[in-house]
């Protein structure tokens, strides 16, 4: 499972996050779920955990949360992030 870069800075607000790259000083918005993978993946959690969370968490089915995991690891991979 790979991290996310250390240089992260996530600033928290009401409805998720900001999330800075302090290493190319670009930034982006993330939702409760994002926050809540972001936590997962710098804890070093499986995809498989990250999906087990967001299903409990946000009262997602399975195959829901597996999604949602897989399209946010695929965009931070894209981002060059993880």
């Amino acid at each position: 499972m790979r991290k996310v870069k250390r240089e992260l800075k996530i600033i928290s607000q009401d409805d998720g996050a900001i999330v800075l790259d302090k290493s190319r000083g670009i930034y982006f918005q993330v939702n409760a779920s994002g926050v809540s993978m972001l936590e997962g993946l710098s804890k070093g959690l499986t995809v498989d955990e990250l999906a087990l969370q967001l299903k409990t968490s946000f009262s997602l089915d399975k195959a829901q949360a597996e999604t949602d995991v897989a399209e946010f690891m695929a965009l931070l991979k894209e981002m060059k992030l993880a």
